[in-house]
């Protein structure tokens, strides 16, 4: 449900824009849960089309609970370059016609509805395929969408993260930029002062660039950890901005089960919890010598066990198999 004063409390906190990447991680784990539960083998997946519909759906209310909570901007891992190669070429096929899912008629009624400007970022990855290429096409379409699409300053932005390869597109940057262009980034990093301004020049330039839209830096990452692992799934943000100043959260079950209390929960922290970094060269008086010993008790503890490192693999039990 909509809460407009906690909406209003973040757009106040934050008058860029909050900006958020997320990595959907488990999407095939949550349509087996929630529509496959009840057939003799939950795992197998007979119609990819029934599930591309059903898992859109479910990317639009994750989305609306992002915005209706005040954020502005969203950078959503869609898919990775690697899994054109690393799951097969059925599932490479699949997914590739399933893409265009993002801009077919239930995309455009929901961007619609919510005055959100979509963007797709990192295809041109997929533009040095040859053009025959069924991945190559889909890249086109998006281009061709982006092309007729009527953008407008203020709306919401819903960046999709498909096949980018941060490398590539940065060594392909200089090269679309004429001189006058790169005389005035040069002359724009001689006039800063001090790195962080230098560091916040060069975002600018380069994500305005690579996005083709303005968008702040991120101020947070929700992944997900339902393996047991942490990961950073989203190569793009983490190349432009180099991870600075956001927060990571992880959910420990698949991203689409992420209630609107959840994200709240997750915002709210990020907003609004008091954090303290000491500005002194050490921490003189922030410690007892109780507080201390029981604080080195508690670490040497947990050194103590090897399972405690957070991001280790965790598995699903294995079927038992009849003898």
């Amino acid at each position: 449900m909509t809460n407009p004063s906690f909406a209003d409390r973040i757009r106040a906190r934050y008058p860029e824009g909050l900006t958020g990447v997320f990595a959907i991680g488990g999407t095939r784990t949550t349509y087996v849960l929630e529509q496959n539960r009840q057939t003799a083998d939950p795992g197998r997946i007979d119609n990819f089309a029934t599930q591309g519909e059903y898992l859109m759906g479910r990317y639009w209310d994750f989305c609306r609970n992002f915005f209706d909570l005040g954020g502005q901007n969203m950078i959503i891992t869609a898919f990775s370059f690697r899994g054109f190669y690393n799951r097969g070429a059925e599932y490479a096929e699949l997914v590739t016609q399933e893409m265009l899912r993002l801009i077919d008629e239930s995309s455009v009624d929901f961007y619609k509805e919510y005055e959100v400007d979509p963007y797709f970022v990192g295809i041109d990855s997929l533009l040095l395929l040859p053009a025959d290429n069924p991945a190559h096409q889909v890249a086109q379409a998006f281009i061709d969408f982006q092309n007729q699409w009527s953008y407008r300053e203020g709306r919401r932005k819903l960046l999709w993260e498909i096949a980018s390869i941060p490398l590539y597109s940065f060594w392909d940057l200089p090269q679309r930029l004429t001189d006058e262009e790169r005389q005035a980034v040069d002359a724009e990093l001689k006039s800063v002062t001090n790195l962080e301004e230098m560091n916040r020049t060069l975002y600018r330039h380069f994500s305005r660039a690579v996005y083709g839209t303005d968008v702040p830096m991120p101020h947070f990452y929700l992944g997900t950890n339902k393996s047991g692992d942490l990961k950073w799934r989203s190569p793009m943000p983490l190349a432009l901005s180099g991870g600075d100043y956001l927060r990571m959260f992880y959910t420990p079950y698949p991203s689409l089960f992420t209630t609107s209390e959840t994200m709240q929960t997750i915002l709210e922290d990020l907003a609004f919890k008091d954090r303290f970094y000491s500005p002194k060269t050490d921490y003189s008086g922030q410690y007892t010598s109780d507080l201390v010993q029981a604080e080195y008790e508690r670490v040497m503890e947990l050194s103590s066990n090897p399972l405690t490192s957070l991001g280790l693999s965790r598995k699903v039990a294995p079927v038992p198999q009849p003898e």
